[in-house]
């Protein structure tokens, strides 16, 4: 029968010693302060960002000085909650910036164009909050999404939700 046994680990070893540095965890967590007040935590999450290096609230296809040329023609309808079928006007993929310097995070995100009155400019779906990687509270009235310097917020704005 062999037998093996542990090599001696003493101080004339051939293995590197260990860097006492900690490792880097990934992504930094993410919080929301308990302490503050959001007496209005039920209205819509309604954020600003900017579109094309451009900050739109209202209109935005017209603030961006976009024609129908821009658009990629797309032959698909959506639904509305009645049931109507809404012709779309194209698609048009627009860099999206979220969050204030220095913490931000720009992205392309394709948008859905249709001519339609609506209380919202811009619904932004789930495909890019996932792709953002945030994290929302609706009862602080907030979302948060890492970024490399730390974790980005967007905070509601509550004349816009109403």
């Amino acid at each position: 029968m062999l037998r093996f046994e542990k090599p001696d680990r003493g101080p004339h070893t051939s293995r590197p010693p260990r860097s006492k540095r900690p490792r880097a965890r990934g992504d930094p967590g993410i919080t929301f302060e308990s302490e503050s007040k959001y007496p209005d935590h039920d209205d819509a999450l309604v954020i600003t960002a900017r579109i094309a290096n451009a900050r739109v609230r209202r209109n935005a296809f017209q603030k961006l000085g976009m024609t129908n040329r821009d658009l990629i023609l797309m032959t698909s309808t959506l639904t509305e909650f009645t049931g109507d079928a809404i012709t779309l006007e194209g698609v048009a993929t627009l860099p999206m910036t979220f969050g204030d310097e220095p913490r931000t995070k720009t992205f392309m995100v394709p948008f859905m164009v249709v001519d339609l009155p609506s209380a919202y400019n811009v619904i932004i779906g789930q495909p890019t909050l996932n792709k953002l990687g945030v994290v929302v509270s609706t009862y602080h009235c907030s979302m948060k999404f890492p970024t490399s310097v730390g974790p980005g917020e967007m905070k509601s704005d509550p004349r816009e939700s109403r």
